[in-house]
């Protein structure tokens, strides 16, 4: 975020890459540290401007980051996309005997059919449970059949049991960092720089 705004302060002549350099020059070389006075003194240096507020805010501070309002200096934008997927909600171990549900989600699918840690998972329906890589089959298998029936069979206290479960989908939201078309000149040239770490026009 400071190597964007340093970039759109300078019209891309600077980066932070300047400003470590810098610091580097200054203090480590002279076998010294540096403070945050200093540190800040090398970002105005770069930039050739303040930014007052940023180290408390986003350094210090724990406000939310301004994605959307930095990013678009640099040609970027945030996508997010929305997929719903089945989830069970339980937590799973697995060794040489099966695989172990050793926690269940309350408000879970799992729950809801009456799963319990220390069952052994042998089946989700039509997908059997062999380890990790069956719960990516069974997300597979029941995209898009949100409600159906999920016969759930398990071994509790070494008695082979039928449980009643319904797929449930859970929202499950991925970001991306994406080039914005509509991004003006000096945001595309800011965009190349970081991408290459190159700086100038």
């Amino acid at each position: 975020m400071l190597d964007i705004l340093i970039r759109d302060a300078s019209d891309n002549r600077r980066s932070l890459d300047d400003v470590m350099r810098q610091a580097y020059r200054d203090t480590y070389k002279k076998g010294l540290g540096f403070d945050a006075k200093e540190w800040w003194g090398d970002v105005k240096l770069a930039a050739g401007r303040d930014f007052p507020g940023f180290n408390d805010r986003y350094v210090d501070g724990r406000d939310a980051y301004p994605w959307d309002s930095i990013l678009p200096l640099a040609g970027l934008r945030l996508r997010s996309d929305t997929t719903y997927l089945p989830r069970l909600g339980i937590n799973t171990q697995v060794d040489s005997a099966g695989t172990h549900v050793i926690q269940v989600v309350p408000g879970g699918a799992a729950a809801a059919a009456g799963l319990q840690a220390g069952d052994i998972l042998l089946s989700l329906g039509t997908v059997a449970v062999n380890g990790e890589p069956s719960f990516q089959q069974y997300r597979e298998t029941y995209t898009g059949q949100d409600g159906a029936d999920l016969p759930i069979i398990v071994i509790r206290d070494g008695q082979q049991v039928t449980l009643a479960g319904k797929v449930r989908a859970v929202a499950n939201v991925t970001t991306q960092l994406v080039p914005d078309p509509a991004a003006s000149p000096k945001a595309a040239r800011i965009r190349t720089g970081i991408f290459h770490g190159q700086t100038g026009n």
